[in-house]
């Protein structure tokens, strides 16, 4: 019968530890982060002789500087409109970092038709280079539960006259 006593005991102690564990983790706050995220895209055709490397790579100091002075996280996406992969790879190389890179499909990559859209004969939206501003909210609500908010749109940059432009004015972020 002492045996019995002690196994229960220990199950019990276990349960309790289990439960004032799990309202522990439950009740802490959930982490959110807030995120700026620019996604470059263009081609090598429209990028190695027009400034955008200069460019792109300035927009990304500017841009980690201001997120970071905001508590903001920044995150470089790169759009390769190169019809290969390899080809893609390199195009995007000359930029240096990004932090997420789509490549190959030419203008049916899933990301170009995300940021640019379907329709290809918008000749006022379907133009590279371009850089898109989105803005999202990453919560973690505890150590299992990652929530990933939808991405918003606040701005855009169609061609090297506009970006290069909003990069030397410092690419501030809109309000």
């Amino acid at each position: 019968m002492p045996r019995v006593r002690v196994g229960i005991a220990a199950v019990a102690a276990l349960l309790a530890t289990t439960v004032a564990a799990s309202r522990t983790h439950s009740s802490r706050p959930p982490t959110v982060t807030r995120e700026i995220i620019a996604v470059y895209l263009g081609t090598m055709g429209t990028d190695a002789q027009s400034g955008m490397v200069d460019a792109v790579r300035d927009m990304r100091t500017a841009l980690e500087r201001q997120t970071a002075s905001s508590g903001r996280h920044f995150v470089a996406r790169g759009v390769s409109l190169e019809p290969g992969i390899e080809s893609g790879l390199r195009h995007l190389a000359i930029f240096g970092k990004f932090d997420e890179v789509s490549l190959g499909g030419n203008w049916t990559n899933s990301a170009v038709v995300r940021y640019i859209g379907g329709d290809m004969s918008d000749h006022e939206r379907a133009l590279i280079p371009q850089v898109v501003l989105l803005e999202r909210e990453v919560r973690l609500d505890s150590p299992t539960r990652l929530v990933v908010g939808p991405e918003r749109e606040i701005g855009r940059y169609i061609g090297t006259d506009q970006i290069g432009g909003w990069v030397r004015r410092g690419a501030p972020l809109p309000k």
